[in-house]
């Protein structure tokens, strides 16, 4: 993502992205949004209804309760939003990792021990495969070649002409 868009979702969610600042050891979100442009708006959105849900549960934006954004990227096409939320008294509550197979890779990541965030952070990830990483616009999700990416039509081609595969 562009400077410009990584800085404004810093500057409009602070406390979510707390840790992008050099030096913060757990964290990656101080390198930026390892994604295309396109998917600005969703991380926006998603940003705003994480931030709107902690509120509705009463936490505490002072305190190490509030959400913790640790990487935003993209991986197997789709979106990976991954944020640690405090332990819930609920039977809900996960242990706060969590283990994905996607084409016959498995791999640990951090989800949010809140299953209403949790939900949230699920719901935009499946949203990204319908938005074009690149443009924001419509698009589809494309394995083709043996990269995963989500693209419109009008990008997927654009690329298939920079590398050569017409």
């Amino acid at each position: 993502m562009n400077e410009k868009n990584t800085q404004k979702l810093y500057q409009d969610f602070p406390v979510l992205y707390r840790d992008a600042r050099p030096g913060v050891e757990d964290s990656c979100v101080q390198w930026g949004f390892s994604c295309g442009d396109g998917w600005y708006k969703l991380i926006r959105k998603l940003s705003a209804a994480i931030e709107a849900e902690a509120k509705k549960l009463g936490l505490d934006t002072q305190s190490e309760e509030w959400p913790r954004a640790l990487q935003v990227k993209e991986k197997f096409g789709t979106l990976r939003f991954y944020v640690v939320t405090p332990a819930d008294s609920s039977e809900s509550q996960s242990e706060g990792v969590g283990v994905e197979s996607v084409g016959g890779v498995v791999s640990i990541r951090p989800i949010a021990r809140v299953q209403s965030i949790r939900e949230l952070v699920s719901q935009a990830e499946a949203t990204s495969a319908e938005i074009c990483e690149t443009c924001g616009a419509p698009g589809s999700l494309n394995t083709d070649g043996g990269w995963w990416r989500t693209t419109c039509g009008h990008c997927d081609a654009k690329r298939n002409e920079e590398v050569g595969e017409a």
